[in-house]
């Protein structure tokens, strides 16, 4: 049989492709596409499907001509048996059919796929996924009656929240334009949603899911003592403005009594177990003395001299030793706040 007979020739591509796996055949296409100058979307798909994508191209290495034309030709054929692409994503297909559909009927779609992308897609749990200055950020640009309308597609929790950070004019303002939206059509509502959507789309993608602040505020809360102060110091000189908002996130065992209600000490001191407390207690310096007394000022004598005869049997404890502890109480706080157990006063100014 002659090496150009057509038979032998797609004897040998069908060969060839099954040498490779579906997966390797879409990366010699992408490849071949790629070098081409032709972009084939690969951006769009998932971050997973991107990952192994990369893998597949890099474990071909070489590919011979005759693979390459046989995946060529299959990858065509395929092409001509479509007749028809319809997207698999809800979400383009919603956009294709922009300005056809109505409003309400887009968010509802939007929110009941959980679709992202869309404008005005599940806008008010985007609302509620921010981070509340984020929010009162936005309202402050809005009218009295989409703050109202914003924080009536909203948790009651999540929207009494954000009424308590408004100026008290505000929020009665926005308190009285809740009357006059009971008459609010659904098309005027998705219309507002559809214009916040626009507005979460044009933020620039985040690299960190909180700020600099917050991120500086919890290395600080791990850190020494020593270490801590160094830092702040620093911030002051370079940054002052940064390094107070600094300064009001963190919080450390030295924080205690301007920032938690002498009231709420008992309850506080529940949640951190005794050799860690008295460990954390007995370390401290004599100019941090102010610190045991307003712990032990806030518990009953009997408990108070309790740990302070506790304090003396322990003696002198390594520096290590008691940042640890301080450390293991200041963790238990901050856990307390984290689940609502716990309110921490503001920081004092300066």
């Amino acid at each position: 049989m002659s090496f150009l007979d057509p038979t032998s020739l797609v004897t040998m591509r069908d060969s060839a492709t099954r040498q490779l796996t579906q997966r390797q055949k879409a990366a010699v296409v992408v490849h071949l596409l790629i070098s081409g100058g032709v972009d084939p979307g690969v951006g769009d798909l998932p971050r997973e499907q991107q990952r192994q994508l990369v893998c597949d191209m890099a474990g071909l290495r070489f590919v011979d001509k005759e693979t390459l034309a046989a995946v060529v030709s299959e990858f065509a054929a395929e092409l001509d048996n479509i007749g028809l692409h319809v997207p698999r994503d809800p979400a383009k297909i919603l956009v294709a059919l922009d300005g056809m559909l109505s409003l309400d009927v887009v968010e509802a779609l939007a929110t009941e796929l959980g679709l992202d992308g869309v404008p005005g897609a599940g806008p008010w749990e985007q609302v509620a996924g921010l981070d509340a200055e984020a929010v009162v950020k936005m309202l402050d640009g809005e009218t009295d009656e989409v703050c109202a309308i914003l924080l009536s597609k909203l948790p009651a929790s999540r929207a009494a929240d954000l009424m308590k950070l408004l100026p008290p004019e505000r929020a009665s303002a926005v308190s009285a334009a809740f009357a006059r939206t009971e008459s609010v059509a659904p098309d005027a509502v998705a219309q507002i949603g559809v214009a916040l959507g626009q507005q979460f789309a044009s933020r620039p993608a985040m690299a960190f899911a909180t700020d600099g602040v917050k991120r500086v505020a919890a290395i600080l809360n791990s850190a020494t003592a020593s270490v801590r102060r160094g830092i702040l110091e620093s911030l002051d000189q370079e940054n002052a403005d940064f390094a107070a908002r600094v300064r009001a996130s963190v919080f450390s065992f030295e924080n205690i009594p301007d920032r938690i209600d002498p009231r709420d000490m008992p309850r506080v001191l529940r949640n951190i177990d005794n050799v860690t407390l008295v460990t954390a207690l007995a370390g401290l310096s004599p100019e941090q003395a102010h610190i045991g007394e307003f712990i032990l000022g806030a518990i009953s004598k009997r408990m108070a001299e309790q740990i302070r005869e506790e304090m003396a049997e322990r003696g002198t404890i390594p520096t290590e030793e008691v940042e640890e502890a301080m450390g293991r109480a200041v963790a238990a706080i901050r856990e307390m706040e984290d689940a609502g157990e716990l309110t921490l006063n503001a920081p004092p100014d300066g």
